[in-house]
This record gives structure tokens, C-alpha cells and sequence, in this order.
């Protein structure tokens, strides 16, 4: 069972990816715009702009998947749910959520 301060830690720091991640998300907008037939460059370069914007639409992916997981992490917090593993409802280890904030299941029922 984690201690309130453990819970206080871990909704911290929830908080901060989620602001993070909402942060890194809005300054990767432009590099996640198509590339415009109109620009005059190269047809290498236009390959490797193309080519950087799918790694940053899947980071982007990544980005949006992490939030939601967070999110979801302290909603759970809110309902007074969190931490209970969701298959065998037993406390998830504290290194794990430490680790792992969005962790839903213990480390037998995850692996």
C-alpha cells in the first residue's frame, strides 16, 4: 500500500509529464506539417523533410498515447483506484509506479 506522501510524489510528477508532454507536443506542430510541393528544395532534401516529418508524427503518436495513459493514471488517483493492479487487485510495488506512473498492473500481470 503506498504511504500519502508516495501518492503526493507520485501525482507530482504525473503533473509534470503530462505539462511536459502538452508542452512538447505544441512546439513540434511545425514539424509535423507537410512538407509543400511549392517549396523549392532539392529532391533529397524534400525525401529527408518527408522523412522527418513521419519520425516526428510518430513521436507525436507516442507523445499523445503517453498523455492519455498519464491522464488516465490520475483519474484513477481522483476515484481513489490507483495503484491496485487492474487483473489480480493487488497493490502495485512502489518501484514500479515509481518507474512507472501509468503502471495498471503488477509486474507478475504484466509479464
Amino acid at each position: 500500500m503506498l504511504t500519502v506522501d508516495q501518492l503526493i510524489d507520485l501525482e507530482l510528477r504525473i503533473q509534470e509529464e503530462i505539462d511536459h508532454l502538452q508542452k512538447d507536443m505544441d512546439a513540434s506542430a511545425e514539424e509535423r506539417e507537410a512538407v509543400s510541393p511549392d517549396k523549392s528544395i532539392g529532391r533529397l532534401s524534400r525525401l529527408d523533410a518527408m522523412q522527418m516529418q513521419e519520425v516526428a508524427k510518430d513521436a507525436q503518436r507516442r507523445r499523445e498515447e503517453r498523455l492519455q495513459l498519464l491522464e488516465a493514471a490520475r483519474d484513477r488517483m481522483d476515484e481513489g483506484e490507483y495503484g491496485n493492479c487492474e487483473v489480480c487487485h493487488d497493490a502495485i510495488p512502489w518501484p514500479r509506479l515509481e518507474a512507472q506512473p501509468e503502471a495498471t498492473r503488477c509486474g507478475k500481470c504484466a509479464g
